[in-house]
């Protein structure tokens, strides 16, 4: 099973990134074979929708779940859609004690599942 999770540096000892879009690399890293490589998110520096960008990004890849400090609206949207299974990063910062707190269970999944927009008044 193959997670991503958005780093600031390109070294598998870097601090996570707490943001998603605009992470300047993701680790991909085989949870049972511990295989990973670090690609460079090209999508950080889009005016609008790199969220979106990035979400595609990491499909070509396999990823099949996403461990992010923060989720924008629009890619929310669709790892709703694609049905990732997506959990908080918490106040972990380094690769190895997200992956160690995911593996015990003890990352909180996001709700990314689309709100009631309410209704207006004319």
């Amino acid at each position: 099973m193959k997670l991503a999770i958005a780093l600031k540096e390109n070294d598998f000892n870097s601090l996570v990134d707490e943001r998603f879009g605009r992470a300047s690399y993701f680790l991909i890293i085989d949870n049972e074979t511990k295989d990973y490589e670090i690609i460079e998110n090209e999508a950080k520096d889009e005016v609008t929708g790199a969220g979106l960008k990035a979400v595609k990004t990491l499909m070509k890849y396999g990823v099949e779940i996403i461990i992010a400090g923060e989720i924008g609206p629009k890619a929310a949207t669709l790892i709703h859609e694609f049905e990732i299974p997506t959990y908080k990063l918490g106040n972990y910062e380094k690769v190895n004690e997200v992956l160690e707190a995911f593996n015990k269970n003890l990352l909180e999944k996001y709700d990314l599942s689309p709100k009631p927009m309410g209704l207006r008044k004319a």
